[in-house]
């Protein structure tokens, strides 16, 4: 009897199992409260199966059919194994995509999501065309209706024409917002240096980082530099889109966000020469969040005219434009914003020169290792190229957001405090000795300090949250995509 109940059934519950999972909706077993999501959409896409096997109305059942093999594509992307259901997030990071970047996404999709995408796709055929129909259960119209209306693929198509939405709503609200006459009112502006660089990193968890403990030597040059370093700093969310418009500009106490008051803007206003250098892309009328306050800047270089994928180019580049605008504007106040590709997955494409330097680590974390070394050196020399036009300066650099780094590789995530910790440190050329910061800092406070380091007031922002006398944060919140949470409630 059981053999002959596994003969007719095991498919059904293995496909059901199978699209549950690879879909994504796994991350509804993590908590006690969503465990029986999971457990109804798991057994009434079981009789959905059950129902296209025996559907007779061939012009339907071809068109489910042909759904699963579209979702068996999505499913081999690994995106819902690594990112959970369906989300803002995940959706912003597919519209801001184009056909390179999802060529070099696709290159460093694990094997084991391939291999799984491949099993799951044979056994949908095997199903659907070779299995004889064991059953026949007959369903009425009500019940027929009620699972083609609620299964697993419905409920991803209702989650994903809803992160749509919501990503469009964001994207109007934040170009609606972005005002070319944004007032910072400044009421006083104090100078400390000729020249400012903010190097704003992408992808780089500080626990890879020699220079933050990390047993490998990953940052020779800041292991040994004058550096003033915070121990504790959290990025405000975990994708380069959704951090960096919350860490660059202002954000009201309703945590409404303002693309117009922004870290350009306020240099500007307070009669700054603004220049903004990047590696990412300049999309037009398709442009990233960050590309909306670039433009504020007075001059603006992008390596990149297309999306930030558009073409791979060296980081390493950025340095002779940061050299001769140095020397082009050497008797004026500047701040040069540097905003790098760095550890960007695929890790391995942002090396170019570089050394493989880890050979004992597998292949991605060997090269995850080795672009935070060439970071190292991207750091060092900027350094140098300040100290050369012999005038003062201060370098900051903190990375947009972390990543999820396993044995395996590394990836965008949400779940995990690593998602947040990220690098924040200082070198200037008045500074001899390592300083450190013990304190837990959230990125939400970078316009604050920022506004510390260009020596401005204006009421928008506090001056006693400058980097001396900032409190340390016991209670910080992030964005993971959908809400703000607390830090300290993540894995």
């Amino acid at each position: 009897m059981f053999k002959r109940l596994l003969q007719i059934y095991a498919l059904p519950v293995l496909l059901s199992l199978g699209y549950t999972l690879g879909l994504g909706f796994w991350d509804y077993l993590l908590e006690v409260k969503d465990f029986p999501i999971f457990i109804i959409i798991f057994i009434l896409n079981i009789y959905f199966f059950i129902f296209i096997k025996q559907c007779r109305f061939i012009a339907l059942k071809s068109i489910l059919i042909f759904c699963c093999l579209l979702l068996v594509a999505y499913i081999a992307s690994a995106t819902g194994f690594l990112q959970g259901h369906m989300s803002l997030g995940i959706m912003a990071s597919v519209l801001q995509t184009n056909q390179n970047e999802a060529l070099e996404f696709l290159s460093v999709i694990h094997l084991k999501y391939w291999i799984y995408g491949f099993c799951l796709l044979l056994l949908s055929l095997y199903y659907f065309f070779v299995q004889p129909l064991y059953y026949s259960i007959r369903l009425r119209k009500l019940p027929a209706f009620f699972l083609l209306g609620l299964n697993v693929f419905n409920i991803f198509s209702v989650q994903t024409i809803a992160a749509t939405i919501k990503y469009q709503k964001e994207e109007k609200k934040l170009n609606a917002e972005n005002s070319p006459n944004a007032d910072w009112k400044i009421s006083s502006i104090q100078p400390k240096y000729d020249n400012q660089i903010v190097i704003i990193g992408e992808s780089v968890e500080r626990d890879f980082l020699s220079f933050y403990g990390y047993d490998k030597k990953t940052t020779p040059f800041l292991d040994q530099a004058p550096v003033t370093r915070v121990k504790q700093y959290i990025s405000t969310a975990p994708n380069t889109a959704t951090s960096l418009i919350r860490t660059l500009a202002y954000m009201n106490p309703q945590r409404d966000i303002d693309v117009g008051l922004n870290v350009v803007t306020l240099a500007k206003q307070a009669k700054y020469n603004t220049i903004w250098i990047s590696n990412q892309g300049f999309l037009g009328k398709n442009d990233t969040t960050v590309s909306k306050i670039a433009i504020h800047a007075d001059h603006t270089f992008f390596m990149k005219t297309g999306n930030y994928m558009s073409n791979n180019i060296d980081d390493d580049k950025l340095l002779d434009i940061v050299e001769k605008q140095l020397e082009k504007y050497k008797n004026r106040n500047n701040v040069i914003f540097i905003h790098m590709m760095g550890s960007h997955p695929d890790a391995c494409e942002r090396l170019f020169k570089q050394p493989r330097l880890y050979p004992d680590q597998s292949e991605a974390i060997n090269c995850y290792l080795s672009s935070i070394n060439k970071l190292d050196h991207f750091i060092e020399q900027t350094y140098n190229i300040l100290s050369k036009s012999k005038r003062s300066f201060h370098l900051s650099y903190f990375s947009d957001h972390g990543m999820t780094v396993t044995s395996d590789g590394y990836n965008v995530d949400n779940k995990f405090k690593h998602n947040y910790d990220v690098p924040f440190f200082m070198l200037s050329s008045d500074e001899k000795k390592r300083v450190d910061v013990d304190k837990t800092i959230s990125a939400y406070d970078f316009m604050n300090i920022y506004a510390g380091f260009l020596g401005v007031k204006t009421p928008y922002l506090d001056a006693n949250r400058d980097l001396e006398h900032i409190p340390n944060n016991d209670h910080v919140l992030v964005f993971d995509w959908d809400n703000y949470v607390s830090y300290q409630s993540l894995q």
